[in-house]
């Protein structure tokens, strides 16, 4: 609720400029904060002998994966401090009562890593060529997935959703906060699954299936929002299904080099992340929060 009389009233209105001043203005902000951002982590990952078998991308990768969710954050302190005149645990940041719906998010999201995985190397449609380790690199990993996950459920869950959900009805804002997540998820990693599809023959109904999933993990992820006006359900399932699908069971988004996954094999991400599979597991988590967490809503 806006205990103080905003400059901008309509919700729809602030999710629009938001999205607009994130993807637009927002790389002037991320390059700023970029360029110290790569003087020091460079170095850093030298001084702890972190990914020495990663290529430059990768530690490219690293020094965006840390900068862009300051970004992130910059902007909806912007939108949601100035604007809307709340404070960011007004957002769904209450973690007292909310532990064992974190504890949760983390279980369904490697669940449904860990399960598609399974599947598919049961099934021999998977072939794992090497395992290896390395806690160093894998405690990076934590931190920097923790923060990815943190800035896009503030940003999309929190602010974008809920100021939908204020001028239209939930369900709308639902399907209309998870299509942004889809924008902007497919930036850096899923819509050139399309174009690798088209170019390889795949029929067009095919192509779409990457987006069409990652579509539907928005809808599991906001769905909780609706029940519980709370972010650390989806915080948990997008930390987990992010650290486990990309540097554990190794369906990468980018080039992570030859020391950077637990598990080495024969797959890509869009051969998973393009899955009916991966659809029908997304679905089945979808009934589970609504079952779990369904009843009387508290938006």
């Amino acid at each position: 609720m806006i205990t103080k009389d905003p400059p901008i009233k309509h919700g729809w209105l602030k999710a629009i400029l938001f999205l607009n001043c994130f993807l637009g203005f927002g790389f002037i902000v991320h390059l700023i904060l970029y360029i110290p951002g790569r003087t020091i982590i460079f170095p850093l990952l030298r001084v702890l002998d972190l990914f020495s078998g990663a290529n430059w991308q990768y530690r490219e990768w690293v020094t965006i994966a840390l900068t862009n969710p300051l970004s992130t954050l910059f902007w909806v302190w912007i939108f949601h401090k100035i604007i809307n005149k709340q404070s960011f645990s007004s957002l769904g940041l209450k973690f007292s009562g909310y532990k064992n719906d974190f504890i949760a998010g983390l279980l369904l999201g490697f669940g449904l890593t860990g399960l598609g995985f399974g599947v598919l190397y049961v099934f021999n449609f998977l072939s794992v060529e090497q395992v290896q380790f390395s806690l160093n690199n894998h405690l990076l990993y934590v931190f920097v997935f923790a923060l990815v996950a943190l800035g896009e459920e503030i940003a999309i869950r929190g602010f974008i959703f809920k100021n939908l959900a204020s001028s239209f009805n939930k369900y709308i804002a639902l399907v209309l906060s998870s299509l942004a997540f889809v924008y902007i998820r497919g930036t850096y990693s899923d819509w050139n699954n399309i174009d690798l599809a088209m170019e390889a023959g795949t029929p067009s109904l095919w192509a779409i299936v990457p987006i069409l999933n990652l579509f539907l993990f928005g809808i599991l992820l906001g769905l909780y929002c609706i029940y519980k006006n709370n972010l650390w359900f989806p915080i948990g399932v997008n930390f987990s299904w992010s650290y486990f699908k990309t540097p554990v069971c190794g369906f990468q988004d980018f080039n992570f080099g030859n020391n950077e996954t637990i598990f080495r094999h024969n797959l890509r991400v869009s051969d998973f992340d393009g899955s009916i599979l991966l659809t029908a597991f997304i679905i089945a988590g979808i009934v589970f929060v609504h079952k779990r967490y369904g009843g009387r809503t508290a938006l």
